[in-house]
C-alpha cells in the first residue's frame, strides 16, 4: 500500500512539474549551483583529509618532531639522525619508529640518459612501520642502511612502468644513482608514492653516515652538515597520542640538557596523526573555508526554493483545497509536495555532479604543479562515498527547502479556500516567513561577497608581486651534485660551478650566466643575522633575514646593477676577506642608508658556528627573497654570500639572452652543462615567471572558486529578491487598486513597494556586514596569511559590496514595483 501511493506520488509529481516548466527549470538550476559547489569542496576535503591514509590502522602512525616551548606550536624541527639512533630503542610509547629524508633529488642514468627523479632516502624499517611491501623483490634490511655496503634501490610501480617498460627482469637491474652503481631490489605496490610522490628510495645511512653528536656546521651560513630527519612511527595498542607525547617531552627534555649545543631550546616534543605533517593547519583551515563558502551558497540556493515553493503554494491553494475536500489527508498533501520537492532535489544533484566532475578537473590540474607536490595519497574524484555525500546533501535540501511550505499549504481550510474567488490568499505567518528568508539570503551573500572580495585582493596582490627585476628574461635550470658520490669535496662542486659558468658564457647567444642556492628563484634561506657592534640579550632577540649563495656575475644576469660599493668578482672568498652584499633593504633597517652600510661587518647567526664577520662591500636593489605561499609577508631583507665560500650541492643555474624568448638558450645551456657532465640532469628548466605563476597556482584556482561563490550568492540573491517582491505584488494587486481608486498616484505606489524591499535590505545588509566581520576576525587568528596586502576592514570593500548587493536589490525590486504601478484599478477591482 505504502509503495503504491509512493510511485501514486511520484507520477503526480512528475506530471505537475512537467506542467510547469518554468518553475521546475528555475529550481533545478539553483539547487544544482549549491549541490555543484558542496560536492566539489566534499571531494577536495575527502581527499586531503577524510579518506585517510591508504596504509594498515593508519590511525595508529604518528608523526615525531621538536619544538621550542616559546614558540607557536606549529613551529616544530626535524631530529637529528643522532636523536632517532639514540631513541628509538629506548622510547616505549611506539612499536618502532623510522626515519626519513623526503622530497630529494636523484640523479639515475638510464642507457646512457641522465633523468631526475624525486626520491627519499629512508632506514630499513620505513615500510614496516608504514606495513606495505614491495610486490616485486624485497625490502630494504639493516645490512642495506650501513654506510659501506653496495648501493641498491627500491623504485615505484610508475618509474618501473614508465621508465623501464615493466620489465619482468628490474630485479637485480643495475644503474647509475646519483653517480654510483646501484641494484633495484624490489618494486613498490600500485599506487604508492608516500610520502610525497616519491619515485624512487634510498637505504638513508647509505648514503649519509650516521653523524656523530658533535654537530659539524658548514662554515658561515650555521647550516648542519648532517640533514635532520622526518620521523614516523606507530603506536603501541593501547597507547594514546597523548601518552606518547608526555614520554616524548620528557626525551626532548632529557635529550636538550644532554645536548645543550644541539638541542638546547628544543625542550618538547610534537607528537600528532602522521596526516598532519602532510596537511598543515593553513591547509586544513582553507578547506574549511571554502567548504563553509559553499555552504552558504547552498543555503541561500534552498532559500530560493523555498520562496518559490511559498509562492508556488499559494497559487496551488484552490488545487490542495479540492484534493482535501476529495478526501486527501493533510499528510496526503504534505507527502505529495514534499515528493515533488524530492524529485527536483534529485534532478539538482544529477546536474550538480555533472557540473562538480569540471570543477574537480581544475582541483587536480592544480594539485599537478603544486609545490611542495602534495601528498602521494591525496587525489580528487568522484567515488560512492561522494556520492553518497551528494545524494544525503540532495535529500536534506528537498527537506529543508519543501517542508516548511507544503506544511503552511496543507493548513488551508478547504472551505475557505474554494470560496475564495482569487484573490491573494497568504497567511501572515507566511509573509513573515518569506520576508525572512530574504533576509537571510542577502545576510548571506554579503558576508560570501566580504570574505570572496578580500581574499580575491589577497591573491591578486600576490599575483603582483614585483620581484625586483623581470623573471621573464633569465632562463633558470636546478643542478643535484651529490656530496656522497661524484662530487665528494665542496672543491669538486665548486670546480663544476667555475667549468659551467666558463663553458656558458663563451656559448653564442648567451649574455651572461650566474649561479645562485635560491629553490627556482623563488624562496632563499631564511635565518636570524646579527651586526657587529650591536648586542642582542638573548637568541630570540637576532633580526630575520634571507640568505642566497651567488657566484659573480648574479646581478648583471638579473639585469641589476649594484648601487653602493661593489660587486662580487671571482677572487672572492674567506681566506682574502669574508664579505657579503646586502639588499637595500637591509642596509636601510640596519645601518640608515646603503652608504652607510659599506664597511660594516655582519653574519648569520648560528649559535656557537656562526662563521666570521662578514664585511659589506656592495649594496644591492631589492630582490623578493622570500613572499607567500612560502612566506606571510614580502621580504627583500636579505644578505647575498659568494658563492665559493659555502658551494651548495644544490643550486640554480642562470642564463641570459641578449634579447628575445629565454627559451630560445634552452639548447644551449643543455649543452653547456653536458659538456662538463654528460650525467647530470637539468629539472625544472624554466623562467623564474613560470616558477612563480607555478607556486601560486592553488591561490589562481582560490580565487576563481571565490569569485564564483560571490557571484552565485549575488546571482540567487537577486533571483530570491526578485521573486518575493513579485509574489508580494501579485498578491497586493487588489490592494494596490484600491488604493489607486481612492486617489493614490503612481510615484506613492512605487514607493511602497520599494520601502518593502528596502527594509528587507537594510537588515540583510546589516546582518550580513556583522557576519563578515565575524568570519574575518576568525579566519585571520586561523589563518594569517589570508589576507595578505589586505586590509581587513577597508571600507572601500565593505563599501563596494554594499552597493553593488543594493543596486542588485534594487533592480531586484524595481521590475515588480513598476508592473505594480501599472494596475488598472478597475480590473483589480472587478474580482470584488
Amino acid at each position: 500500500m505504502i509503495l503504491e501511493t509512493f510511485f501514486q506520488d511520484l507520477r503526480i509529481g512528475l506530471r505537475v512539474l512537467f506542467k510547469e516548466k518554468s518553475f521546475c527549470a528555475l529550481a533545478v538550476f539553483v539547487l544544482a549551483v549549491g549541490i555543484c559547489g558542496v560536492t566539489t569542496m566534499f571531494s577536495v576535503i575527502d581527499g586531503v583529509l577524510l579518506r585517510g591514509m591508504p596504509f594498515p590502522e593508519p590511525a595508529q602512525l604518528v608523526d615525531v618532531q621538536w619544538r621550542d616551548p616559546k614558540q607557536p606550536p606549529e613551529v616544530t624541527t626535524n631530529l637529528l639522525p643522532a636523536d632517532y639512533l639514540e631513541l628509538r630503542p629506548a622510547q616505549r610509547s611506539f612499536t618502532d619508529l623510522a626515519a626519513y629524508l623526503n622530497l630529494s633529488t636523484i640523479n639515475i642514468t638510464i642507457t646512457r640518459t641522465p633523468q631526475r627523479l624525486q626520491g627519499a632516502y629512508v632506514t630499513e624499517n620505513f615500510f614496516s612501520v608504514l606495513g606495505v611491501k614491495p610486490v616485486l623483490g624485497r625490502d630494504f634490511t639493516a645490512d642495506d642502511n650501513r654506510p659501506e655496503a653496495p648501493r641498491v634501490a627500491l623504485i615505484s610501480h610508475t618509474t618501473w612502468q614508465h621508465e623501464f617498460n615493466g620489465a619482468r627482469g628490474i630485479v637485480g637491474q643495475t644503474v647509475r644513482l646519483n653517480g654510483r652503481a646501484a641494484t633495484i631490489i624490489g618494486v613498490m605496490p600500485p599506487g604508492f608514492a608516500f610520502p610525497q610522490q616519491e619515485q624512487i628510495w634510498l637505504p638513508l645511512f647509505n648514503t649519509f653516515a650516521p653523524p656523530a653528536r658533535n654537530f659539524q656546521v658548514a662554515a658561515g651560513l650555521g647550516i648542519a652538515a648532517a640533514p635532520n630527519v622526518g620521523i614516523l612511527a606507530r603506536l603501541k595498542p593501547g597507547v594514546t597520542l597523548a601518552q606518547a607525547g608526555q614520554e616524548w617531552d620528557a626525551l626532548a627534555a632529557r635529550l636538550a640538557g644532554m645536548y645543550p649545543d644541539t638541542n638546547k631550546l628544543l625542550t618538547e616534543a610534537s607528537v600528532r596523526p602522521l596526516i598532519q605533517n602532510f596537511v598543515g593547519r593553513n591547509q586544513r583551515m582553507m578547506l574549511y573555508l571554502m567548504f563553509g563558502a559553499v555552504v552558504g551558497v547552498l543555503l541561500i540556493a534552498c532559500v530560493n526554493v523555498m520562496n518559490m515553493q511559498f509562492a508556488r503554494a499559494t497559487l496551488r491553494h484552490k488545487e490542495l483545497a479540492v484534493r482535501n475536500a476529495l478526501g486527501a489527508t493533510r499528510a496526503r498533501l504534505v507527502r505529495q509536495m514534499l515528493t515533488e520537492n524530492v524529485l527536483l532535489a534529485g534532478l539538482g544533484a544529477v546536474a550538480g555532479v555533472l557540473l562538480s566532475l569540471y570543477a574537480i578537473d581544475l582541483f587536480n590540474e592544480a594539485l599537478a604543479i603544486q609545490i611542495p607536490p602534495p601528498p602521494s595519497w591525496v587525489h580528487f574524484a568522484i567515488d560512492p562515498r561522494v556520492l553518497a555525500f551528494t545524494v544525503g546533501v540532495a535529500m536534506l535540501a528537498a527537506v529543508g527547502s519543501g517542508l516548511l511550505p507544503a506544511f503552511l499549504a496543507s493548513r488551508a481550510n478547504a472551505a475557505d479556500a474554494l470560496k475564495d474567488a482569487g484573490r491573494g490568499n497568504t497567511s501572515r505567518a507566511t509573509n513573515v516567513l518569506t520576508r525572512g528568508l530574504v533576509i537571510t539570503q542577502i545576510g548571506l551573500a554579503c558576508a560570501l561577497l566580504v570574505l570572496s572580495t578580500l581574499v580575491i585582493r589577497s591573491v591578486v596582490n600576490q599575483q603582483r608581486i614585483d620581484y625586483g627585476y623581470d623573471p621573464g628574461t633569465v632562463l633558470a635550470a636546478r643542478v643535484g651534485l651529490f656530496s656522497t658520490d661524484d662530487y665528494p669535496a665542496e672543491a669538486d662542486r665548486r670546480k663544476f660551478y667555475e667549468r659551467v659558468l666558463r663553458e656558458l658564457r663563451a656559448t653564442p647567444g648567451i649574455a651572461s650566466a650566474a649561479v645562485s642556492s635560491r629553490f627556482r628563484m623563488i624562496v632563499a634561506g631564511n635565518g636570524p643575522y646579527e651586526v657587529d657592534g650591536v648586542s642582542y640579550a638573548t637568541e630570540r632577540d637576532r633580526p630575520q633575514g634571507s640568505f642566497e649563495n651567488v657566484s659573480e656575475g648574479y646581478f648583471e644576469t638579473l639585469g641589476l646593477k649594484v648601487i653602493a660599493g661593489r660587486d662580487f668578482t671571482s677572487d672572492d672568498n674567506d681566506a682574502r676577506q669574508p664579505v657579503v652584499i646586502v639588499s637595500a633593504s637591509f642596509a636601510r633597517k640596519n645601518f640608515g642608508t646603503a652608504s652607510a652600510a659599506l664597511g660594516r661587518k655582519v653574519r648569520p647567526f648560528g649559535g656557537g658556528n656562526s662563521g666570521p664577520w662578514r664585511t659589506v662591500v656592495g649594496v644591492a636593489p631589492d630582490t623578493v627573497m622570500q613572499a607567500p605561499p612560502f612566506s606571510p609577508t614580502v621580504n627583500t631583507v636579505g644578505m647575498f654570500i659568494p658563492l665559493n665560500v659555502l658551494t651548495p650541492p644544490f643550486a640554480t643555474l642562470l642564463v641570459r639572452p641578449p634579447g628575445g624568448s629565454p627559451h630560445a638558450i634552452d639548447d644551449q645551456l643543455r649543452k653547456a652543462v653536458a659538456a662538463v657532465d654528460p650525467n647530470l640532469p637539468l629539472y625544472f628548466v624554466e623562467t623564474p615567471r613560470r616558477a612563480q605563476d607555478d607556486v601560486l597556482a592553488q591561490n589562481r584556482i582560490l580565487a576563481t572558486m571565490f569569485s564564483l561563490f560571490g557571484g552565485v550568492a549575488t546571482l540567487l540573491a537577486a533571483v530570491g529578491v526578485y521573486g518575493v517582491m513579485a509574489f508580494a505584488v501579485n498578491q497586493r494587486t487588489q490592494e494596490f487598486g484600491v488604493r489607486m481608486a481612492l486617489g493614490a498616484g503612481r510615484r506613492q505606489i512605487l514607493v511602497m513597494v520599494l520601502d518593502q524591499g528596502g527594509r528587507q535590505l537594510f537588515v540583510g545588509l546589516a546582518l550580513g556586514l556583522l557576519g563578515a566581520l565575524l568570519l574575518v576576525l576568525w579566519f585571520t587568528g586561523a589563518y594569517a596569511g589570508l589576507f595578505f596586502g589586505v586590509n581587513r576592514f577597508d571600507p572601500a570593500i565593505y563599501g563596494f559590496v554594499v552597493l553593488l548587493l543594493s543596486a542588485v536589490a534594487a533592480l531586484s525590486c524595481l521590475v515588480p514595483a513598476l508592473r505594480a504601478t501599472r494596475v488598472d484599478p478597475m480590473v483589480a477591482l472587478r474580482a470584488e
